[in-house]
């Protein structure tokens, strides 16, 4: 799995092997719960400020990339 944190947004990310984004809190002292992860609604994204919406679909983005680079993901 991999796991990109997020320091502005106080969160980690993750993705499937299909792509679907997930997060999870990170908490004060920069740990994480790995067990714990909500998908990320991208639907309630569109009522963000667009720098937020940017930052989230850069960290998909990357995820993505990262997940292709070492054959976890499968969406065509």
């Amino acid at each position: 799995m991999i796991v990109l944190t997020c320091d502005d947004h106080g969160c980690a990310y993750s993705i499937d092997s299909e792509g679907t984004l997930y997060y999870t809190p990170q908490y004060n002292d920069g740990s994480i719960n790995v067990e714990d992860w909500d998908e990320v609604d991208h639907m309630a994204l569109l009522g963000e400020e667009d720098d937020i919406q940017a930052l989230v679909e850069e960290v998909h983005e990357q995820l993505i990339a990262m997940s292709k680079s070492i054959g976890e993901y499968y969406k065509a």
